[in-house]
C-alpha cells in the first residue's frame, strides 16, 4: 500500500515537471528611458553639474495617476549636455527634476522647462523589447549679481508620528540661497529644547521644532529678505536670525519654526462602499457618476472613517463600455499603487441616440495591432467603434547604411500604420573588400549578410537558407515561406483594466531542474514496477 501511494506521488511529480514554469509576477525591465539635460545661460563650462530626477510610472494608460518608479542622476559634460539611460518596464512615464539646481560658478539656477510639460514632463509611453523613449529637459542659469532674494519658502516633509527622524527632509525652491544644515529639536518635560536623535522616531506626545541654516551665494542681493517673507510649510517662521552663538558655525541665516506635535497617521486595512451611488445604470460612452456614493476606510486599529472624494481613485470609469459590470475604487495613499480596492457594480447598456461613427483619421496602435475608431470627439463609445483591427506587418527599414568602417542602424516598421519597433538595431560592418549584397538579391531592405541570393526578403541577416517572401526571417534558418512576423499574430486591442500589464509566462530559467526531476521520477517508477513483478513471481512459485 505504501508503494502505491509513493507511485501516485511520483506520477504527480512527473505531471508537474511537464507543466510550464509559473508566470512571473512582475514584468522585466525590457525597455529604456533616457533623460537628456541641457544647461543654458552660462558663459563658461557646466561640466560636472548634476541634476536628480524622479521617474514616475502611470498605473495604466487610461488613468493619469502616477507612482514613483525610481530616481536617476544626470551629469553634464563639457558640451553643456548630459544623458542618463535607465532600464524600465513597459508603460507610460513622466519625469520630474528636483529643483532648484545647484549654483555653477558665479551663476545661480533660474528656471526649467520640459518637452511637453511645465512643472514636470509630458507623458510618454514605451512598449516592445528594446524600445526606448527620451525626455529632454532644459535648465537655465543667470548671473548671481542680477539675482535678488526676497522670499525664502521652506518645506518640511516626513514629519509624522512614528516616522524615522532621519527620513524627514527640509528643502527650499529659492535658488539664490544655499541650504547648508538643519536639525529637529524636541521639548523635554522641563520645557527645554534638546536635539532630537537621528536614530529615533517622532513621538506622538512630544512637541518638536525645526532649525534651518542657510548661506548666501556670492553676488546675490539679500537686502529685501525679511522675516515676514520666510515661511515653513506656508506659515511664517517663528524666528529669522542673522547672528547667533555656538554650533553650527559659519552660517549666514537661521530660521526656527515650531512644528507642534506630529500627526498620527493611521494605516488603512481595507475599504468598502457603504452607500450605493445614486446612478448605477448607464449607456455605453457615459462616465461613471459617484454622486451619493460613500466609501468607508477600515483601519488596522479597528476604527473606521468615511473617505473624502480625494481619498480614493476611480478606475475604468470614463467612457463606459457596453457590457461592463463594475468600476474599480482604489484607496489613494499618495503612491498611486496602494492596491487597497473594492468594486462598484454597474450595468452598461448599448448606446441609444443619433450618433453616427465617422472614420478617416490616423491609425490607432499598440505593440501588437492597429485599428481605426470613430474620429468624432463627441463619440459616446469610441472603443465600440473599432474597425479594421489587424496585426502589424513589420519590415526592416535601414536608417543608416553600414560601411566597411562603421556600423549601420535599422528599425522595424509596420507597412500599414507606420508603427515602429526595434529602433536603433545595429547593422554589422561590411566585410573588408566585400559588398552589402554579394548574391545580387532584389528588393531587400537589409541584406548585409545574405549570400544566398534571397528575393523579396526585407531582413535576411541570419537566413542563409534562402527563404522567399519572409518579412522577418532573422531567426529562421530552416527556410520557412510566407511568414510575416509570427510574434505578432495576436490582434488584441489594449484593454481598459486597472492593472498595468498581464504577467509574462514561459520563464524557462529552471527548465534543467524540471528535466532532471522528470527522469528521476521515471526511473523510480520503473524500479517499483520491476520490484512488484518479482514479488508476484516469487509468490506464484
Amino acid at each position: 500500500m505504501k508503494k502505491q501511494w509513493l507511485s501516485i506521488v511520483l506520477v504527480l511529480c512527473m505531471v508537474l515537471c511537464m507543466a510550464p514554469a509559473t508566470a512571473r509576477a512582475e514584468e522585466g525591465e525590457t525597455c529604456e528611458l533616457k533623460i537628456t539635460v541641457e544647461v543654458n545661460g552660462l558663459i563658461g563650462s557646466a561640466e560636472g553639474a548634476e541634476f536628480t530626477f524622479q521617474i514616475k510610472k502611470a498605473i495604466n494608460e487610461v488613468t493619469a495617476l502616477y507612482y514613483e518608479y525610481g530616481t536617476t542622476t544626470v551629469t553634464v559634460g563639457a558640451d553643456g549636455k548630459g544623458t542618463s539611460t535607465v532600464s524600465v518596464a513597459p508603460g507610460k512615464y513622466i519625469v520630474k527634476q528636483d529643483v532648484p539646481g545647484k549654483p555653477i560658478g558665479e551663476y545661480v539656477w533660474y528656471s526649467i522647462s520640459y518637452t511637453g510639460g511645465n512643472n514636470e514632463s509630458g507623458p510618454q509611453s514605451v512598449y516592445g523589447d528594446g524600445n526606448s523613449i527620451e525626455f529632454k529637459v532644459y535648465n537655465t542659469y543667470k548671473p548671481a549679481n542680477v539675482t535678488k532674494v526676497t522670499t525664502l519658502p521652506i518645506t518640511v516633509t516626513g514629519y509624522k508620528a512614528d516616522a524615522k527622524i532621519a527620513d524627514a527632509a527640509v528643502t527650499t525652491t529659492e535658488p539664490g540661497i544655499e541650504l547648508s544644515y538643519f536639525q529637529f529639536m524636541e521639548k523635554d518635560s522641563a520645557g527645554d529644547w534638546t536635539s532630537a536623535p537621528l536614530t529615533g522616531t517622532f513621538k506622538a506626545d512630544t512637541e518638536y521644532r525645526v532649525e534651518v541654516y542657510f548661506n548666501k551665494l556670492l553676488g546675490c542681493d539679500y537686502t529685501g529678505l525679511k522675516k515676514e517673507n520666510v515661511t515653513v510649510n506656508g506659515v511664517e517662521a517663528d524666528a529669522f536670525e542673522t547672528t547667533w552663538s555656538g554650533f553650527p558655525y559659519n552660517k549666514d541665516y537661521q530660521v526656527i519654526r515650531g512644528l507642534g506635535k506630529p500627526e498620527v497617521v493611521k494605516t488603512v486595512e481595507s475599504i468598502e462602499i457603504t452607500k450605493q451611488p445614486d446612478k448605477t445604470e448607464y449607456m455605453a460612452g457615459e462616465d461613471f457618476d459617484p454622486t451619493g456614493m460613500v466609501v468607508t476606510a477600515h483601519y488596522t486599529d479597528g476604527t473606521t472613517a468615511d473617505l473624502p472624494e480625494t481619498g480614493y481613485t476611480i478606475f475604468r470609469g470614463t467612457g463606459l463600455m457596453q457590457g461592463q459590470t463594475d468600476v474599480t475604487i482604489q484607496y489613494n495613499d499618495g503612491s498611486g499603487s496602494s492596491n487597497i480596492k473594492t468594486y462598484q457594480n454597474i450595468t452598461v447598456k448599448p448606446y441609444v441616440g443619433p450618433h453616427t461613427h465617422t472614420y478617416g483619421g490616423p491609425w490607432y496602435a499598440d505593440a501588437k495591432s492597429h485599428w481605426h475608431q470613430c474620429t468624432d470627439s463627441a463619440c459616446p463609445d469610441p472603443s465600440g467603434s473599432t474597425k479594421d483591427l489587424a496585426s502589424h506587418t513589420f519590415v526592416w527599414k535601414v536608417d543608416k547604411a553600414a560601411t566597411e568602417t562603421q556600423t549601420g542602424l535599422k528599425h522595424e516598421e509596420c507597412t500599414v500604420c507606420g508603427h515602429k519597433r526595434s529602433e536603433n538595431t545595429v547593422i554589422d560592418k561590411l566585410p573588408d573588400g566585400g559588398s552589402a549584397n554579394p548574391g545580387g538579391n532584389t528588393g531587400s531592405t537589409d541584406s548585409n549578410a545574405n549570400p544566398g541570393g534571397n528575393t523579396g526578403s526585407t531582413d535576411s541577416s541570419a537566413n542563409p537558407g534562402g527563404n522567399t517572401g519572409s518579412t522577418d526571417s532573422s531567426a529562421n534558418p530552416g527556410g520557412n515561406t510566407g511568414s510575416t512576423d509570427s510574434s505578432d499574430n495576436n490582434a488584441n486591442k489594449p484593454a481598459k483594466e486597472d492593472s498595468v500589464k498581464s504577467p509574462q509566462t514561459g520563464d524557462t530559467r529552471t527548465l534543467g531542474l524540471w528535466i532532471v526531476l522528470l527522469f528521476v521520477s521515471g526511473g523510480v517508477l520503473i524500479l517499483l514496477g520491476l520490484n512488484g513483478k518479482k514479488r508476484k513471481e516469487s509468490e506464484a512459485e
